[in-house]
């Protein structure tokens, strides 16, 4: 362990807990999968132990090979740390406020999103932001595969955010970090660490934070986070939050230690913001313009009520009928990649249901024949092959179900099969199972 590092431990964990730490880090790091709220309906893995800070967290006596198991792509599960599970704290502040908007400021890979989601009420919002291009696809991936439709995954620079002055309630900003809290689980964060590092990372959050600021309202809510273990990314970030951004702390700081609970290591404080804000009126230029873009009225309908269609470029997409105003605001100002539900392609006369729609929470039940399938062949259709017809399978666009859980969707042409998984969702593993495991 690096000098500077002993030195920097030392300066704020008691000298009884020292070793114990350090041991800590040497240990086998938990496994820990978070449950969908709406699509698992019943404990997904019998000998799992709960997270005792999130209801719907869980901890595996050993890892398996998520990759191989469907009910993970179907988004039953998310695999995620347990200490990051601990936003779930804010379920009762959201659950308290009309409609919240929420802005997850530094979103991949969408565990933190994946959380929100869960726990925002039905007529909340949610805006997913990453700024690095290269794990945008992550992150509309998972928000894909969890299933819901209020949300809307931006690309933007911080500084965007500027001009939604006071549109959010509640902004989380699980803040790019010196990662001493992946000390366990990356050797390589051992050795990239360093102070210099920590000023990089120091002066990083500062700018995030002031630039998001002006979008959070008055007396709405910042949760901010880290994955690091220093007071100088932590403590003392949250005071000058308070002092120089203006705020006040509404649930005293708190740490995640990896030789005090199972998990690794992660920070977190809740603050409301104190300083004035404006608050930027609502556009309802876009939500015309939805409007008057809607698919033709033969169009059958495949989600729940509640929904406005609308076609943009060769896309069929569904927006939350009451959140109209605030995505055309988020149009108007960020750079949008992906939002609401995709739900078909128009291909000439041909409306080829997209990828997204099997995955979304309010799919009709009955809105596609549905093939339910065994293990290997559903791993058979992730790795994109395709599903071989039988007399018995309904023609047209088939709903691939295993256990349960819709996985995407194949197109029954009679004699054969086309399978429409995304290219970019294919797994490669091919290992020999049989459907008794």
């Amino acid at each position: 362990m690096k000098a500077d590092f002993l030195r920097m431990l030392e300066s704020w964990l008691p000298s009884t807990e020292v070793h114990d730490f350090i041991a800590s880090l040497h240990a086998t790091p938990p496994v820990s999968i978070r449950q969908h709220a709406l699509k698992a309906k019943e404990e997904l893995f019998p000998n799992s132990r709960p997270v005792p800070w999130c209801s719907r967290g869980r901890y595996l006596n050993k890892r398996p090979v998520f990759t191989l198991d469907p009910r993970f792509h179907a988004g039953a599960y998310y695999v995620q740390e347990a200490s990051g599970m601990s936003v779930g704290m804010l379920e009762p502040c959201l659950a308290a406020m009309e409609a919240p908007r929420v802005l997850d400021a530094c979103a991949a890979p969408g565990g933190k999103s994946t959380l929100l989601l869960d726990i925002l009420p039905p007529e909340g919002f949610l805006v997913s932001n990453e700024t690095i291009r290269s794990r945008i696809p992550a992150l509309t991936n998972n928000i894909a595969r969890w299933g819901y439709g209020n949300v809307a995954v931006t690309a933007n620079d911080p500084s965007a955010f500027r001009s939604l002055e006071g549109f959010f309630d509640v902004v989380l900003a699980d803040v790019p970090c010196s990662g001493e809290g992946l000390f366990r689980k990356d050797k390589a964060a051992r050795e990239t660490w360093s102070p210099a590092l920590v000023d990089v990372c120091v002066g990083r959050q500062k700018r995030i934070l002031t630039e998001v600021w002006p979008s959070l309202k008055q007396g709405g809510l910042l949760l901010y986070t880290t994955c690091t273990f220093n007071t100088r990314e932590n403590e003392e970030q949250v005071s000058w939050i308070e002092n120089t951004l203006g705020a006040r702390i509404v649930r005293s700081p708190e740490r995640f230690l990896p030789h005090r609970i199972q998990g690794e290591g992660f920070f977190m404080a809740l603050l409301e913001k104190t300083s004035p804000s404006g608050k930027k009126p609502l556009s309802g230029r876009l939500a015309n313009t939805i409007l008057k873009k809607q698919p033709p009225v033969d169009f059958p309908i495949p989600l729940h009520d509640s929904y406005t269609y609308y076609v943009k470029d060769n896309l069929i997409k569904a927006a939350p009928s009451h959140l109209l105003k605030e995505w055309a605001t988020v149009e108007k100002h960020l750079h949008v990649v992906h939002s609401g539900i995709a739900v078909a392609l128009q291909k000439g006369k041909d409306r080829v249901p997209h990828p997204d729609l099997a995955l979304a929470i309010d799919l009709k039940h009955n809105a596609f024949p549905r093939l339910e399938v065994t293990r290997s062949q559903a791993l058979a259709f992730l790795r994109k092959e395709n599903i071989p017809s039988s007399p018995d399978m309904e023609k047209g666009y088939v709903l691939v179900i295993y256990d349960g859980y819709p996985l995407g969707f194949i197109k029954n042409l009679g004699n054969r099969t086309n399978n429409l998984l995304p290219k970019g969702r294919k797994i490669f593993m091919n290992p020999v199972i049989t459907d008794t495991e």
